[in-house]
């Protein structure tokens, strides 16, 4: 009885006692098949670095547009944050001046450190104080174009030929009835 034997198909005997499963059995040597296959190996091995190399610079331009986008949007945050923190502080505190209130808020107080680093030297606040009963008006404004993240993105856009820009300022205004 004579057989053929393929991978995972049907065969049929000699005999004709039907059709039968063939097992995974392959009469030819291994060390003949694995000499063969070793260079193929090589070759898939460089054919991965080769893949590496062309998407890990996509992959990592993605990252960083990634921290670009999360930087500015905590920003936004924070400046949105400052405007209401110094709108309440000026509104239970209508004693103080203008001029008072902006270098309270410039103090980084009641800010986040991120924008109100260096005595807020990048932030341009606005006061409009009132008596009570009357709406007090602050507005902050934060100068993105001097985060070195953001601005190193820019950078780093245009000499790409993108030419695309990230905002270069941020402001928010909160008004809030004075106590």
């Amino acid at each position: 009885m004579n057989r053929t034997v393929t991978r995972g198909k049907q065969i049929e005997s000699n005999a004709g006692a039907g059709p039968l499963i063939a097992e995974m059995r392959i009469n030819s040597p291994a060390p003949m098949r694995s000499a063969l296959a070793r260079p193929f190996a090589r070759l898939e091995r460089g054919q991965s670095m080769a893949e590496f190399a062309l998407l890990a610079p996509l992959f990592l331009f993605v990252v960083f547009v990634a921290i670009t986008f999360a930087v500015i949007g905590q920003s936004a945050l924070a400046v949105s944050q400052l405007a209401y923190n110094g709108a309440r502080y000026a509104a239970v505190n209508p004693q103080l001046t203008s001029t008072q209130l902006q270098t309270y808020i410039k103090s980084g107080a009641i800010g986040a450190p991120s924008i109100t680093a260096g005595g807020g030297a990048h932030l341009t606040v606005t006061v409009v104080q009132a008596s009570f009963g009357q709406p007090v008006s602050v507005t902050v404004a934060y100068d993105l174009s001097t985060n070195s993240i953001v601005s190193s993105m820019t950078t780093l856009f245009n000499g790409l030929g993108f030419h695309q820009t990230f905002p270069t300022s941020l402001s928010a205004t909160e008004v809030v009835m004075s106590e």
